[in-house]
C-alpha cells in the first residue's frame, strides 16, 4: 500500500517537473530569440558606426590633404537643364543697322541670264545691299625732307614728320595697334608677330617690346596726369592682386573711378604704396574690401572709407556655413543691406540694427573677430553711401578693373623685368582709361600723342 502511494507521489512529482521543464524550455527559447534580436540590432549599429567612421576618416583625410583631389577635367554632373540661349520672350530683336557712311558705291548689272544665257530685257527693279568689310594692308611711306637755313635762328630747320614718334621705325597707328593687341587684347607677343605675318610684315619679338617702351615714354606726361587726377578725385576704388616679375612675387594696385584707371606694380602690399600714390586725402573717400593696409591709409592720409558690402556678405555667409551662431549675423546683415540700398531707411536706424549684433555672446574666435571688425572698427564705414549717392556700396568697380590684368597674368605669367612691369602698368592705365572715354580708342590715343608734341 505504501509503495502504491509512493508511486502516485512520484508520478505527480514527475508531472510537475515535466511542466516546469516545458516552462523552462519556453523561457530559454524566448531568451535566445531576444538575444538574437539584440545581437542583430547591435550588428546593424556596428555597420552604421563603421560607415560613419569611414566618412569621418575620409573627411579628415580631405582636410589634411591626404586624399587625392578630383582632377580638374572631371566635372560635376549637371542636375538642372541649362537655360535656353538668346533673349527672353517679349524682348525686341536686335539687328545691325545700315551704316550712315558709305565709302564706295559699286553698281552691279548683267545682260545675259546666268542660267540659260538668254539676253535680258530692260531693268525691272533696283535694290541695294550694304556690306561691312575691313581692308588691312602694309603701307611704306618715304618722306623727302627738305631742310632749310633760318637766318633769324641761325640754324637749319626742317618740317616735322606727322603720325610718327621720334626715332621710331614704325608709324603711330601701327605702334598703337601693337599696344592694343598686346595690352588691350592680352595677346602673347609671338601671337602678335604671327598675326602680322599674314600681311607679309616681318617683326621680331624684341621689336614688340621696343615699341611698347617707346609708347610708355610718349605717354609719360599723360600718365602723370592720371596720377594727379586720381589724387584729386573725391571718390575712388582701391584693390590689389598678385603679379610676378621674373618669378618673384609683386603686387598690382588698382586705383579707379568712373573716368580714370591707374595701375601701379610694387613689391609691397603694405599701406605705404597707396599712401605714396594718393598723398593727402582730406575730404575724400575710397571704397575698399577691409584689407588692413587701408586702415593705415585712413589714418595717415585723412581719407574716409566705405567698406565693400559684397565682401561683408560673402564673409558672413562663409562663417554661417561653418559656425551655426553666425547664421543670425548673415541673416541680419542681408536684411540691413537690403533696407540700405532701398534708400527708405535712415542711417541711424541702420546703425541701430548693426549695433544689435554686437552684444550677443559668440564662442567662436572667427565670429567674434568678424563682429568686432564690422560693429566696432568699421561701424562708421558701413553706410557712407546712404548720405552720398556718388559713393558706391560695393568695391565691384575695382574688382572689374582687375579682371583684365588677372587674365594677362594667366596668359603671360607676369613680367620678366622691372622695366617691363612698369611698361605694363602705365600702358594698361592708358588703355583702360581710354575705354572709359567717348570715341574711338585709337583715335583718342593718337590725339593725345599729337597734342603732346
Amino acid at each position: 500500500m505504501e509503495l502504491e502511494k509512493e508511486i502516485v507521489l512520484l508520478k505527480e512529482e514527475n508531472q510537475i517537473l515535466r511542466k516546469e521543464n516545458k516552462k523552462l524550455k519556453r523561457e530559454i527559447k524566448r531568451s535566445i530569440e531576444e538575444l538574437r534580436k539584440i545581437v542583430h540590432h547591435q550588428a546593424i549599429e556596428i555597420v552604421e558606426l563603421t560607415k560613419e567612421n569611414d566618412k569621418l576618416r575620409n573627411r579628415v583625410n580631405e582636410l589634411e590633404g591626404k586624399q587625392k583631389e578630383k582632377p580638374n577635367f572631371i566635372k560635376d554632373p549637371i542636375d538642372t537643364i541649362p537655360k535656353k540661349s538668346g533673349q527672353k520672350k517679349g524682348h525686341t530683336g536686335y539687328s545691325r543697322n545700315i551704316p550712315e557712311r558709305i565709302d564706295e558705291i559699286k553698281p552691279l548689272d548683267m545682260e545675259e541670264c546666268p542660267d540659260c544665257g538668254e539676253r535680258l530685257s530692260g531693268i525691272q527693279d533696283v535694290r541695294s545691299r550694304v556690306i561691312t568689310d575691313i581692308e588691312v594692308k602694309v603701307k611704306n611711306t618715304q618722306y623727302i625732307i627738305h631742310r632749310r637755313y633760318c637766318k633769324n635762328c641761325g640754324k637749319i630747320v626742317e618740317p616735322e614728320v606727322v603720325d610718327v614718334l621720334p626715332h621710331a621705325r614704325f608709324g603711330l597707328k601701327f605702334m598703337l595697334l601693337v599696344m592694343v593687341m598686346k595690352i588691350g587684347l592680352r595677346m602673347p607677343s609671338q601671337s602678335v608677330v604671327d598675326w602680322f605675318k599674314i600681311f607679309s610684315l616681318e617683326i621680331s619679338d624684341g621689336e614688340i617690346y621696343k615699341i611698347l617702351n617707346q609708347l610708355k615714354t610718349a605717354f609719360g606726361d599723360y600718365y602723370q596726369g592720371l596720377v594727379v587726377k586720381i589724387k584729386k578725385a573725391k571718390h575712388k576704388h582701391i584693390d590689389e592682386t598678385s603679379w610676378r616679375i621674373d618669378g618673384q612675387n609683386f603686387w598690382m594696385w588698382d586705383f579707379i573711378n568712373k573716368e580714370i584707371a591707374l595701375y601701379v606694380i610694387e613689391k609691397s602690399r603694405g599701406s605705404k604704396v597707396p599712401i605714396e600714390v594718393l598723398g593727402n586725402q582730406e575730404g575724400k573717400c575710397c571704397t575698399t574690401d577691409r584689407f588692413s593696409a587701408y586702415n593705415v591709409l585712413v589714418t595717415e592720409t585723412g581719407i574716409i572709407q566705405q567698406v565693400c558690402w559684397t565682401h561683408l556678405l560673402r564673409n558672413s555667409k562663409d562663417l554661417a556655413e561653418f559656425r551655426s551662431e553666425a547664421k543670425y549675423i548673415h541673416k541680419r546683415m542681408k536684411y540691413v543691406y537690403k533696407k540700405a540700398i532701398e534708400g527708405k531707411t535712415s542711417k541711424e536706424k541702420l546703425l541701430h540694427w548693426i549695433d544689435l549684433i554686437a552684444p550677443r555672446t559668440y564662442t567662436s574666435n572667427e565670429v567674434f573677430k568678424f563682429v568686432k571688425s564690422v560693429c566696432r572698427d568699421h561701424r562708421e564705414d558701413l553706410f557712407r553711401f546712404v548720405d552720398n549717392p556718388e559713393i558706391e556700396a560695393t568695391n565691384n568697380h575695382a574688382e572689374r578693373g582687375l579682371r583684365h590684368p588677372v587674365v594677362m597674368r594667366k596668359i603671360s605669367g607676369g613680367s620678366r623685368s622691372n622695366n617691363g612691369a612698369d611698361t605694363t602698368a602705365k600702358l594698361l592705365s592708358i588703355m583702360q582709361t581710354m575705354k572709359m572715354q567717348d570715341g574711338n580708342v585709337l583715335d583718342n590715343m593718337i590725339n593725345i600723342l599729337q597734342e603732346g608734341k
